[in-house]
């Protein structure tokens, strides 16, 4: 599953960043199962971005900061 948003550095550029949700198989004797794991997030390049907060990210290559804007 991945959705996208949007995020904006101090010049204005804008960057969309996709979010990869994993899941992690909790199947056991008695069925199947999962859960969901830890988001990552990239650039829609394929460049890693790190989560600061709810509205801060930095691209992992440049230290740049992303923020998102309501």
């Amino acid at each position: 599953m991945s959705d996208t948003f949007d995020a904006y550095d101090d010049d204005g550029n804008r960057y969309a960043v996709p979010v990869r949700r994993s899941y992690i198989n909790t199947s056991d004797l008695s069925g199947p199962g999962r859960i969901e794991g830890l988001p990552s997030f990239h650039l829609s390049g394929g460049g890693a971005v790190n989560r600061i907060d709810d509205q801060t990210f930095e691209i992992v290559a440049t230290g740049k900061r992303l923020t998102v804007r309501a």
